[in-house]
């Protein structure tokens, strides 16, 4: 796929192979608009890491849509300098306070690209010792950080204006994920990491594990309602900076305890395709049909879906399962009210708040709509 193609996926995925090596592009294609490269790239959150291939060609965008480009990668250089700061403080002010941590994810891999902002992160993700969630939340707000809000997934998220969020992790792989085989690899989490010899507190994990647990997100990113360009960007990046130090033997077996190996080597197979000049067979190009509809984190639909049909599936009544959809118990409705850590007592009201939200909101509505109908289906 490194050979153009003349389709607007995969130019951008030729323009993000040669910003990834340094290397020049093709000139754009005739049936191909810079308009819908954008949106395309966009959507992927990569626009401003595509910027750095426009910017190399003799025929590029119209100004205005030129500087609305350059203007997303200057941001992003803003932003990804602030949260690589802010990780480093965050880090050893959590440390200080002799709470166990690991930065995951995104805040490690940025840094192996060839510039940092051509990773961008909507957050940062950092694993904590839940059982020290509450010195978390005083680190946090003596830093400026206000809690947002608890997510369903087990992650307490911080936000400081203007581009700073952080998800504290409870569990490497939320509870509820759909891929049992993953949740129990992942049991005894904290014995999977290792501690840094210079600050006990400071945990991470091995080059091998790193990929292993990088594939076992993907993969509940992939089932649960698609993902996006950019996990496969991390997937070359790692690669290339480390494929020859890696034991492949022993990675390939973890994956194959969480039956994802297969998987694994289908994504494997889909870089090689899209970033060398790997094979595209059905196989590849149906993948690559599926992440490239799915957005960054994938599409709303399908994770409804997903999620909704996991948990009918695990419910006998629908009576049952509606009354408890209409009024999570109070353990629940924690993870979206803090108010009620404090006050439980204001229950009734947060019950009330949360079904006019669903009333009001578009994305809310929709879920709704995509609930009743697998309701619809499901047999009593």
């Amino acid at each position: 796929m490194r050979q153009i193609i003349h389709t607007n996926s995969s130019y951008l995925i030729h323009l993000i192979g040669c910003a990834l090596d340094n290397t020049s592009p093709e000139e754009l294609p005739e049936n191909v608009t810079w308009q819908d490269i954008y949106k395309l790239a966009k959507y992927h959150s990569v626009e401003n890491l595509v910027f750095y291939s426009v910017e190399k060609l003799e025929k590029k965008p119209d100004e205005e849509l030129y500087k609305r480009w350059k203007e997303s990668r200057d941001r992003a250089i803003f932003k990804g300098i602030t949260q690589l700061y802010e990780r480093d403080v965050i880090i050893e002010k959590l440390t200080q306070a002799e709470i166990d941590i690991c930065p995951l994810k995104g805040c490690i891999i940025k840094e192996l690209y060839p510039s940092q902002d051509m990773r961008t992160m909507a957050d940062l993700d950092i694993l904590m010792d839940s059982n020290k969630a509450d010195a978390v939340r005083k680190v946090f707000k003596e830093m400026g950080y206000v809690l947002d809000h608890i997510d369903e997934e087990g992650h307490d998220v911080y936000q400081k204006k203007p581009v700073m969020s952080i998800e504290m992790h409870h569990y490497l792989v939320p509870l509820d994920s759909l891929q049992k085989e993953i949740i129990k690899y992942y049991e005894k989490q904290w014995k999977r990491l290792i501690s840094d010899k210079n600050n006990i507190y400071l945990y991470s994990m091995s080059k091998e594990d790193f990929y292993i647990y990088h594939i076992a997100h993907m993969v509940k990113h992939y089932k649960l309602g698609g993902t996006g360009i950019r996990s496969f960007m991390d997937i070359y990046i790692y690669k290339k900076h480390y494929n020859d130090l890696l034991d492949w033997k022993y990675i390939y077996g973890e994956l194959e305890k969480m039956k994802i190996r297969d998987l694994a080597v289908t994504f494997e197979k889909v870089v090689d395709a899209w970033f060398y000049d790997g094979i595209i067979d059905d196989e590849v190009e149906q993948v690559t049909t599926y992440v490239l509809t799915s957005g960054t984190y994938g599409t709303l639909e399908r994770s409804h879906k997903a999620v909704m049909q996991n948990k009918l599936k695990n419910s006998n009544n629908k009576l049952t399962y509606v009354i408890k959809r209409i009024f999570p118990n109070l353990k629940t409705m924690k993870k979206g009210y803090v108010i009620l850590y404090k006050f439980p007592i204001v229950l009734p009201f947060c019950w009330i708040h949360r079904g006019i939200k669903a009333l009001i909101y578009k994305d809310k509505r929709k879920k709704i709509k995509i609930e009743a109908n697998l309701m619809k289906n499901k047999k009593s």
